[in-house]
C-alpha cells in the first residue's frame, strides 16, 4: 500500500506531535504492509530526526488556502491512502484517514485565554468538524474522543476507529545537573500548555489549604493572559512564594520532575489522549487527577481522583500522599509503570495499520 502521510499544520510541530512522528514514521516504513511512505512536514521542519526517506512540504502561508500545491503534487503520486494524523482533510483523489487527536477546540468557547486563542480554537473546531465529516474514515485516540464524534457529531460508529499513543518506559536519572532548577524539598509537579482547561486553579487554592508547606512547580508555556490570573492568584492566597514556574522545559527535566515529585497533578477539564499523564506513570509518579473524561481511561487505578473545581478534595488527597509514605516504594513504581506498559507504541503502530487497511476497505 502507498499511504502519504500529511502532517497538515498552519507551520508548527508541538512536542508530543514530534514524538509521534519520530516514534510512528520509522516503524510504518519498516512495516510489510506499507510498501512506500511519503511523509509531508511543515516548512523549515523537513529535517526530523529519525524521519528519512521521502520527505515533502509545501510553500509557508499555503495552509490558510487549503495547500493547493501540495494536494496536487500528492494526486500525481497516487497514493492508496492519504493519512492526515490531525483532524484536518484535503482532497487529494483517494481514501483519506484523518486523525482527531485534540479536544481543546471542542470546549465551550471562553475569551479567558483572549480573543485570539478564542477565534483560534473556533476556526479548529470548524474545520475539525468538516474534515470528520468529508475524510473516508477517523482515528479517534480514546474511546471519550470515539464517544464524543459519535454522540455530538453524527458520526457513524463503525467509521471510527481507536487507536491510543504509545509512551516510552522512563529510566531514572541520577545526575544532579538535570534538576539544579527544580526546588530542594518535597515538591508537587503539574505540566501542560496554559489555558484555562488545565484548571491550574484547583492545584493553586489547594496549595493554600494543604497542611504540609509543599512547594508546586508547574512546566509550560500557553496563554500569557491565563499565566497573569493564575500569578495573581497565587498572590492572593499568599502562595506566590511556594510556586516555581518552569516555563517550556526539555524531555530530561520532565523525566526528573515526574520521578522526584511527590505528587504529579492531573488537573485538566479534558484532553484526547493525554501524553502528559502517560508520562507521568511511565515514570513512576504518584497521580492525584480530577475524575473528567478521558483521565480516568488512561489513569485506571493508578490515581487518586477528586471532581474538577473541587479543590478541598483535592488538598486532602495532597495531605493524604503526603503523610502516607509507600511501605514499598519500588513496588508501586513497577505497578503504575505496568500500567503506562500497556499503552506501547507497536500497539500505537498495529493500531494505524489496522486503519489504514480499513479506510481502504471502507472506500471499495
Amino acid at each position: 500500500m502507498r499511504v502519504a502521510m500529511l502532517n497538515l499544520t498552519a507551520g508548527g510541530l508541538s512536542g508530543g506531535y514530534r514524538k509521534y512522528l519520530h516514534r510512528v514514521v520509522p516503524m510504518l516504513r519498516a512495516e510489510g504492509t506499507v510498501k512506500e511512505l511519503l511523509v509531508a512536514l511543515p516548512p523549515g521542519h523537513e529535517q526530523q530526526p529519525g524521519i528519512d526517506g521521502d520527505v515533502w512540504s509545501w510553500r509557508p502561508g499555503e495552509h490558510v488556502r487549503g495547500y493547493p500545491a501540495l494536494r496536487d503534487r500528492v494526486r500525481a503520486w497516487k497514493p492508496d491512502v492519504v493519512f492526515i494524523p490531525a483532524a484536518r482533510y484535503i482532497d487529494c483523489h483517494a481514501p483519506t484517514l484523518i486523525m482527531v487527536q485534540n479536544m481543546l477546540p471542542m470546549l465551550p468557547a471562553t475569551f479567558r485565554d483572549g480573543f485570539r486563542s478564542w477565534l483560534k480554537l473556533r476556526v479548529d473546531a470548524r474545520l475539525a468538524k468538516q474534515s470528520t465529516s468529508s475524510a473516508t474514515r477517523i482515528i479517534a485516540v480514546s474511546n471519550y474522543v470515539q464517544n464524543y464524534l459519535v454522540q455530538q457529531w453524527a458520526v457513524p460508529a463503525r467509521s471510527v476507529g481507536v487507536v491510543y499513543h504509545g509512551v516510552d518506559v522512563a529510566t531514572p536519572i541520577h545526575s544532579p545537573s538535570s534538576h539544579a532548577s527544580l526546588p530542594v524539598g518535597p515538591f508537587l509537579f503539574t505540566a501542560g500548555s496554559l489555558y484555562t482547561y488545565r484548571g491550574l486553579e484547583d492545584a493553586i487554592r489547594a496549595l493554600s489549604l494543604t497542611k504540609t508547606p509543599v512547594k508546586l512547580v508547574i512546566a509550560g508555556e500557553g496563554s500569557a493572559g491565563y499565566r497573569a490570573q493564575m500569578v495573581a492568584l497565587t498572590q492572593s492566597l499568599g502562595v506566590s512564594n511556594r510556586v516555581l514556574w518552569l516555563g517550556q522545559v526539555d524531555a530530561t527535566l520532565m523525566t526528573v520532575a515526574y520521578q522526584q515529585c511527590v505528587a504529579f497533578l492531573m488537573t485538566s477539564r479534558v484532553e484526547a489522549c493525554p501524553n502528559i499523564a502517560l508520562e507521568a506513570m511511565a515514570s513512576g509518579a504518584r497521580c492525584i487527577s480530577t475524575s473528567c473524561a478521558p483521565m480516568p481511561e488512561f489513569f485506571a487505578q493508578q490515581a487518586l481522583y477528586y471532581s474538577a473545581d473541587d479543590f478541598v478534595a483535592l488538598a486532602g488527597h495532597i495531605d493524604t500522599v503526603i503523610n502516607t509514605p509507600l511501605e514499598n516504594a519500588a513496588q508501586y513504581r513497577l505497578d503504575v509503570q505496568q500500567r503506562a506498559g500497556t499503552f506501547t507504541w507497536e500497539h500505537t503502530l498495529r493500531g494505524v495499520v489496522r486503519e489504514l487497511n480499513a479506510t481502504l476497505q471502507d472506500a471499495s
